[in-house]
């Protein structure tokens, strides 16, 4: 029986050249002859192999410096790959190291479409089993233990969205009650929350495992969520994991994560004010009482969005000082947003000039926006989050 073997040409950036190699058999029923399939990075989407279907089955092989999730796509539609249409492709997830793996599935079709997974590291309702590999069935592992959990998270999430914002066509209300609504986001972010403390929980209990490793490493991306002393207890605690690789970039994720620690004193960034001036933070930060920086700009629905919130906030909190602070390039767009908002609060803007504007973006580590922080009384970062109604409910 002849099989399609990668050679070396084809292994890419990922590749540690000599040294053990990885091997992904097949045993899928339904494959076209001379499907593509294509084994790549699930965050960079850096492509690690290529082949295609022969007599039935798949062999991939080559090898990776460390332990890496991917997916691998398989399309029954027999076409050049750069006319392909990925989103279309079946997607199995494994967490790939130079160790020998074998995908089974009752059939094609079964496998789930790559829509249906998206870029998330989870595997969801799994219809199909890899075997092989230490690393592949400790991340299987993590995922049977937190699957209930997860799956009750977004069957709540979808329920609060079709509500609020479906309608008939997707099995909501017509007009639907926003405290009905209001209660169902609640339900599905209390629960999401159980689901975050649970996978956080199972990694710090395997501190040696690769997708531990992983899982802790993006939650580093929520800024002013850990304190310094946190940063460097986690740094300490996986320094055992078995991805000596994995383990040297983690070191770096923590030590970029120390610029936005919580509990950090607020980085004093120049701004601008309504008139063109520039001004410091510091000038408009109140020692003594809690200030809200508001980040959003006239263009950001979301950011429009919660305005009516920050509103109802400030009429039940005067003594909060809040800043709103605007992404706007465009002084007159700016102007015309706060004039239909009507906001009674202290107003400035990211600097025009395009190094202050940088500074000020870096300082705070801004990537969305709403993007809302909370500095206490004595001047430290304590609360930062995308969502305005979360910032509402600390008080």
């Amino acid at each position: 029986m002849r099989h399609l073997l990668l050679s070396s040409i084809f292994i890419f950036p990922l590749a540690a050249f000599g040294g053990n190699t990885f091997t992904i058999h097949s045993a899928i029923p339904g494959m076209t002859e001379g499907a593509q399939v294509r084994l790549q990075t699930i965050d960079r989407h850096d492509s690690i192999a290529y082949g295609k279907v022969t007599n039935g089955q798949f062999v991939l092989t080559g090898s990776v410096a460390a332990p890496v999730l991917c997916t691998l796509e398989i399309d029954n539609r027999v076409l050049p790959l750069p006319e392909r249409e990925f989103m279309h492709d079946r997607v199995v997830k494994l967490y790939l190291d130079n160790d020998d793996y074998t995908v089974f599935a009752a059939a094609y079709d079964s496998i789930p479409l790559s829509y249906e997974l998206g870029g998330s590291p989870i595997l969801g309702e799994c219809r199909y089993t890899v075997r092989g590999g230490e690393t592949q069935q400790q991340y299987q592992a993590w995922h049977d233990a937190v699957w209930p959990s997860l799956k009750a998270a977004e069957e709540a999430s979808m329920k609060a969205w079709r509500y609020r914002y479906g309608g008939e066509e997707f099995g909501g209300p017509e007009h639907p009650d926003e405290a009905v609504g209001e209660r169902l986001s609640l339900t599905a972010d209390s629960l999401k929350a159980v689901w975050q403390r649970q996978s956080d929980d199972y990694a710090w209990t395997h501190p040696t495992e690769p997708y531990s490793l992983y899982l802790q490493g993006k939650g580093l991306d929520r800024h002013f969520y850990y304190t310094a002393a946190q940063l460097d207890e986690m740094t300490a605690h996986y320094r055992d994991n078995r991805d000596a690789v994995g383990y040297a970039a983690f070191v770096k994720q923590v030590a970029e994560a120390r610029k936005t620690a919580k509990g950090m004193a607020y980085p004093d960034v120049t701004l601008r004010t309504v008139d063109g001036k520039a001004v410091k933070l510091s000038a408009l930060v109140k020692a003594g009482q809690y200030t809200l920086l508001d980040f959003w700009a006239s263009w950001c629905g979301p950011c429009r969005a919660s305005i009516p919130l920050i509103k109802e906030m400030h009429a039940r909190h005067p003594e909060l000082n809040i800043v709103s602070i605007s992404c706007d390039k465009s002084l007159k767009d700016w102007d015309e947003a706060m004039r239909e908002e009507k906001m009674s609060w202290q107003q400035a803007a990211l600097p025009q000039d395009k190094q202050l504007n940088r500074a000020a973006a870096a300082a705070y580590n801004i990537q969305f926006i709403p993007y809302l922080i909370v500095i206490s009384p004595d001047g430290k970062v304590v609360k930062a989050s995308n969502d305005a109604k979360e910032i509402v409910r600390m008080w």
